[in-house]
């Protein structure tokens, strides 16, 4: 007869532990929502992101993407670029049970759907931490990881971040959506080994470890 498996770990330390993170990253954001709209720093930052992201998007489709907030890494650059190249934008509309609908960027004001995200070969989202296997730290809504559940398996999900904001590790639960790669605005795109992370939050304790 086999053993009995551990209890997983409870979720409240991991509750409290990404509200510190989250707390920590909202100070460190503070400079950049003091910058003014026209502020070179911020033009710099948002051709960066721009540039970092555009090689991979696909010939034509959908791209989803949000419009930065201004504690944010911006997405101008990056959202004129797609539309001069033709490519059709999407960006979230939050509802108010905090899931997300979607609606054209720029278009007319109709909500396209809950499952508009899932016409997307490319979704960028925002983040407050990533780590090296995948794992987001979002604002702590939950919105993202509902609307990743909905996405297309095989598109790929960049989170753009702050050049410090990739770490070793984010406090994390099973449900927490995963992205593919990240985007800083000083470093550029660096892809991730989201597979490991996947397997690591479905894992049993007691499992050996993967060879």
């Amino acid at each position: 007869m086999s053993s009995p498996r551990a209890p997983r770990e409870s979720p409240e330390p991991i509750a409290a532990a990404k509200r510190t993170a989250r707390a920590a990253v909202r100070v460190s954001r503070r400079a950049r929502a003091a910058l003014a709209a026209d502020d070179p720093r911020r033009a710099a930052e948002s051709a960066a992101v721009a540039a970092a992201i555009l090689p991979q998007v696909p010939p034509g489709g959908t791209v989803a993407s949000y419009v930065a907030l201004p504690t944010e890494p911006p997405t101008g650059a990056l959202h004129a670029a797609l539309a001069a190249r033709g490519l059709r934008v999407i960006v979230p509309i939050l509802r108010p049970d905090k899931d997300l609908d979607w609606a054209v960027l720029d278009g007319p004001d109709r909500p396209l759907g809950r499952h508009a995200i899932a016409t997307a070969a490319l979704i960028v989202v925002p983040a407050l931490q990533v780590d090296r296997r995948g794992r987001r730290l979002g604002q702590g809504g939950g919105s993202y990881d509902r609307a990743l559940a909905r996405a297309d398996p095989a598109a790929r999900i960049v989170a753009v971040i702050d050049d410090d904001a990739l770490v070793e590790q984010v406090p994390h639960e099973p449900h927490d959506a995963l992205v593919s790669a990240v985007v800083r605005p000083g470093m550029g795109w660096t892809e991730l080994p989201i597979g490991a992370a996947i397997w690591e939050d479905r894992r049993e304790p007691g499992d050996l470890p993967r060879a």
